[in-house]
């Protein structure tokens, strides 16, 4: 009897069951996605993931999770979906399928037939990287859960590594495994080739996580660069799939084209394959909150006392300042919601001016936001980083993919810029593109990515926090100045060390700026009836004193008070407690 694992360690073996009884239907492999999903609903705990899980501990063609960003997509791909092999002492034919694998299969004494009833499929190939900017207490949380069940289930049986292991079958599943596997695609060999290190093409330096090349079987899927997605499939790590980039000789192969063979064909060790069976698009990666919308933790109850706590927290961070504390945490909740023409309504590119010159501040206060979010990235703005650094990704057409760049990054990354570390200095060309470039993200949210003949507008929405010593030269949304009321300790890292909460208060701030990002708000006709009588009362006044600008950062301000504060509707009181915190803010400004 096949083991209870099976389903997980040999989803293939399902696989080909369900295509031999319903091969007859076309949409037989709705019936795949079926059987998984109902298995996945209290299951998925049992499926390893890359992202935790070492690649050489997981046994190729068994399920597995990855929760990545998609960093480009290719061509797609055309395979065999049905074919026929022969039986070569008795002329038997049978049908076989290559979905869900790389290889196709042909038992011992038989062999392909060329024919008319093989079926041509067609699938997606997406070229995903680990969410960039993760934060390590995310990571963390998502490692103790899989390595848990990923030990159980690798223990379950007497084997040295799961690789290697010989899952229990029955004996005719057995006897079906003894095949010689045949690439889809021949192996290139003739044309001599410059062997270059592998680009795992992580948009940020320094991140070396894992990438995989996802293949999806819904054509009409629409897939967007940048975005998140966890996805759950068969796991494929064949060396046939290295033939393409490890040849150095090719039978008649363009050596123009080997470049783009040799990147879209990686070696499966580095660069593994996992064929789609189940995706989720994820609008967080926040592991204490669940990714359903509908059943995401309701914050209301407790949200006065959790902002009050975060404040206070913000406030030691700030060395005492409350209004550059209040601002903080509106900075942290703010999101793109809507857009308006050229306007990305909701965003809040806050600048913290009045930093202590000289200082590890910049560095330490991005540490603390690292604690908070699920995504950030502190940029020190030095000449060296903006000439040397490549923020926009680049179209090469040569590989035929998508070069990644530093501002390649997913919805909801808070980035952190230094400006303090800017000296004076030249920049170069490339340090003038990164400028505009990082101006247009703050400014518009979205970044023309290159690609070579004309550019192509992608959107984004990135929480960007400027820290400069005057003004930033960014065009920042609200600018606010920091006011001590303690004297800036001499020992910054001592002072931040001191800034400690308790892990499960920590946690709770976690959910609760996950929670108020993504909630729901309402501008009822009466109260923005009185918006617009403060609005004309004021510039009654002064026509200089409120601007259409000033307006529209007051109603995304206020839109922030309200979900932070829990409430899904503007409140006349929070209207008003927005306008003295305005008030305040800009009087330090002059």
């Amino acid at each position: 009897m096949p083991c209870v694992e099976n389903w997980t360690l040999n989803p293939l073996h399902a696989i080909h069951n369900l295509f031999e009884n319903t091969r007859e239907d076309q949409d037989w492999h709705r019936g795949v996605e079926n059987y998984f999903a109902d298995k996945l609903t209290s299951n998925l705990h049992m499926i390893p993931s890359l992202n935790e899980v070492s690649l050489h501990d997981i046994r190729s063609a068994s399920l597995v999770r990855f929760r990545c960003m998609v960093q480009d997509t290719f061509e797609p791909e055309y395979f065999l979906e049905t074919y026929q092999i022969v039986n070569k002492q008795n002329g038997h034919k049978t049908f076989g399928t290559s979905m869900y694998s790389d290889v196709i299969e042909c038992p011992d004494g038989f062999e392909f037939v060329e024919s008319l009833e093989n079926k041509t499929g067609c699938r997606q190939v997406l070229y995903c990287v680990s969410v960039p900017a993760e934060t390590s207490w995310v990571k963390e949380k998502f490692k103790p859960k899989q390595s848990a069940c990923f030990q159980d289930a690798s223990t379950s049986k007497n084997t040295k590594r799961p690789f290697e292991e010989d899952m229990e079958q029955d004996e005719s599943a057995t006897s079906e495994r003894n095949t010689t596997k045949r690439p889809k695609a021949s192996a290139h060999s003739g044309v001599n080739i410059s062997r270059t290190p592998l680009k795992k093409n992580h948009p940020l330096p320094n991140e070396d996580g894992p990438v995989c090349i996802i293949k999806v079987y819904d054509e009409n899927k629409d897939f967007k660069v940048n975005e998140i997605y966890e996805f759950i499939g068969v796991l494929s790590v064949d060396p046939a799939l290295s033939a393409t980039y490890d040849s150095s000789t090719g039978d008649g192969i363009d050596e123009d084209h080997m470049e783009e063979d040799r990147a879209h064909h990686p070696p499966p060790s580095l660069v593994p394959r996992l064929h789609c069976i189940s995706m989720l698009k994820l609008n967080h990666i926040n592991p204490l909150v669940s990714c359903d919308s509908s059943s995401a933790l309701d914050i209301s109850n407790m949200a006065v006392n959790l902002r009050h706590d975060l404040i206070s927290f913000l406030k030691h961070a700030t060395f005492g300042d409350e209004l550059t504390a209040e601002y903080l945490l509106l900075h942290l909740a703010a999101r793109v919601h809507n857009r308006t023409g050229t306007m990305a309504v909701g965003k809040l590119a806050l600048n913290i001016a009045n930093i202590p010159p000289g200082s590890r501040y910049p560095n330490l206060l991005s540490q603390l936001i690292e604690q908070l979010v699920t995504k950030a990235y502190y940029l020190p703005m030095s000449l060296e980083n903006m000439n040397k650094l490549k923020f926009i990704p680049k179209k090469n057409y040569s590989s035929n993919r998508l070069d990644a760049g530093l501002l390649q990054l997913s919805d909801g990354t808070h980035l952190i810029v230094d400006e303090t570390a800017l000296k004076p200095g030249q920049l170069d060309t490339n340090g003038v593109k990164n400028v505009q470039a990082l101006s247009a993200l703050v400014k518009f949210q979205k970044i023309d990515y290159d690609f070579q003949f004309h550019p192509v507008t992608f959107y984004h929405d990135v929480s960007t926090l400027v820290l400069s010593e005057g003004k930033s030269m960014l065009p920042c949304d609200c600018q606010v100045c920091l006011k001590p009321e303690i004297p800036i300790p001499t020992d910054l890292e001592s002072y931040f060390k001191q800034l400690v909460v308790p892990l499960d208060l920590m946690n709770k701030f976690r959910i609760y700026l996950t929670c108020a990002r993504l909630a729901d708000y309402e501008l009822s006709d009466s109260m923005m009836k009185n918006i617009e009588d403060d609005f004309v009362a004021a510039r009654r006044v002064d026509e200089n004193k409120m601007s259409a600008d000033d307006l529209h950062l007051r109603l995304v301000l206020a839109r922030l008070c309200s979900t932070t504060s829990g409430q899904e509707k503007l409140a006349f009181d929070v209207w008003q407690r927005l306008e003295r915190l305005e008030n305040e803010r800009k009087a330090r400004i002059k």
